[in-house]
């Protein structure tokens, strides 16, 4: 058996209530397709779903979704990686969406359109304007999935050691190593941010931040103005 293609990193931390059904979204993968799941220190039974699963291997890291999302691309073997949150589903067909998009070499990575698990104008609208925050002003986060070449992982030095913005500041260095390109298809999420913050306090929280981190305020002081919801 060879060495899988594609190798997709979760990380997670306290995530019983979500990591089954992600893993399961990938009983039916061949072997091109290898999982890992990175743990940061669950206190919950994260690790002893993951395992019951039998559909990943389960990687011990530090707490840190930066430091997780680099301890599995050490530990995979695939030529594409594809970081996605536990509480994600990738779109019918996605590996196809991946495996055209970097068949030209021009290209470094990319991401998909996001989509909300709820139904409502209010997620439609924060769906619309997330795709256009992505192509128009660049700006990525991991909810959409971002899957990269692995020499082009290796060329930026992974993710950088930040609390906070770790994934829009990986995918701009990618940027300067080749295209960035956004696939037609979406992968849904969990909106329960957005429900649990509220859709406009959620947008205007993240914008705020996003500001602030733009004006170099350091990212101890930008995470600790960011409530992760677990």
């Amino acid at each position: 058996m060879g060495d899988p293609r594609i190798s997709v990193v979760v990380p997670v931390l306290n995530e019983a209530g979500s990591v089954e059904t992600c893993l399961r979204q990938f009983e039916s993968s061949g072997d091109e397709v290898e999982v890992l799941v990175v743990d940061g220190g669950s206190a919950d039974d994260t690790r002893e779903r993951v395992i019951a699963t039998g559909a990943a291997h389960l990687v011990e890291s530090p707490k840190g979704r930066a430091v997780q999302m680099n301890a599995g691309a050490a530990a995979s073997r695939g030529d594409i990686l594809l970081f996605l949150h536990s509480d994600s589903i990738l779109p019918e067909g996605w590996e196809t969406e991946i495996t055209e998009a970097l068949a030209d070499d021009r290209i470094a990575g990319g991401r998909f359109r996001l989509a909300l698990s709820e139904d409502g104008l209010g997620y439609r609208l924060i769906e619309w304007m997330s795709t256009l925050r992505s192509r128009f002003l660049g700006i990525t986060y991991g909810d959409q999935g971002i899957f990269v070449r692995r020499r082009a992982f290796e060329g930026v030095g992974g993710f950088p050691d930040r609390q906070i913005f770790e994934d829009s500041e990986f995918c701009d260095a990618l940027k300067r190593l080749g295209r960035f390109v956004m696939v037609g298809a979406s992968l849904t999420t969990s909106a329960r941010r957005w429900k649990r913050w509220g859709i406009c306090r959620t947008v205007l929280r993240m914008w705020w931040l996003r500001l602030l981190y733009a004006l170099s305020v350091s990212d101890e002081k930008l995470s600790s103005m960011y409530k992760d919801v677990r």
